[in-house]
């Protein structure tokens, strides 16, 4: 569980990396004083955004779609385990 909990925590950063790098101005964003800072519940608004609002659900959005990254890691973290468990 352990490991699970781990790698869900890796999947997400690096989720948050890529977001950032693709879309910008989520997790990073320019106050009104002009310096750069950091916005935590900007960057928590959008990983959840798909659950209200099946804008992030088309194909071309999909990468950018945290439910959806972390379906599909999901289901392949445990295809993974189930081959290791059965070979």
């Amino acid at each position: 569980m352990y490991q699970f909990i781990l790698f869900l925590l890796v999947i997400t950063i690096l989720f948050i990396i890529y977001s950032e790098y693709t879309v910008g101005g989520i997790l990073i964003r320019t106050d009104s004083s002009g310096k750069d800072s950091i916005n935590i519940s900007s960057m928590f608004n959008f990983m959840i955004h798909p659950l209200k609002n099946k804008l992030l659900w088309n194909y071309k959005s999909l990468d950018i779609n945290y439910p959806f990254i972390i379906i599909i890691s999901t289901i392949l973290y445990k295809f993974d385990f189930i081959i290791n468990y059965f070979l």
